[in-house]
């Protein structure tokens, strides 16, 4: 008896850690100043372009607010995460705007996934504009 109560008490601690750490918030990660190592030089444009096809191809929603500016929605299991994007035709800034309660946002900390998901989106999204 001793050892499966033993087993049933390490599972439900087990259980509990994994829980935890899956909710878990960190400081959110913003990205500032990413250069742009385009092989040509980039109209304001072909970069806005690049940014949208990359933010799709990440699985974000991208909309171009006006050149320069873009807001990319994430949405997730019953999660929704939206960022800006400020950009240039030298660099450019994805910064998080706004989230759904279950990202538990604070002012600096977020729920640990959505650092996971924006580090993707920068990486699909500086691929795609290096390669103008």
């Amino acid at each position: 008896m001793t050892s499966i109560l033993r087993k049933i008490v390490v599972a439900g601690a087990t259980v509990v850690a994994i829980a935890a750490c899956a909710s878990a918030r960190v400081p959110v990660h913003n990205y500032v100043d990413v250069p742009i190592a385009a092989k040509t030089n980039p109209t304001i444009e072909q970069v806005g372009r690049a940014i949208v096809n990359g933010s799709l191809a990440a699985g974000w929603q991208a909309n171009e607010v006006r050149p320069g500016s873009i807001v990319a929605l994430y949405k997730i299991r019953s999660h929704t995460a939206v960022v800006d994007i400020a950009y240039t035709t030298k660099s450019y800034n994805i910064t998080f705007k706004e989230g759904d309660p279950g990202l538990k946002y604070d002012g600096q900390a977020i729920h640990q996934n959505y650092n996971d998901w924006v580090e993707s989106l920068e990486r699909v999204v500086r691929t795609h504009v290096n390669a103008l």
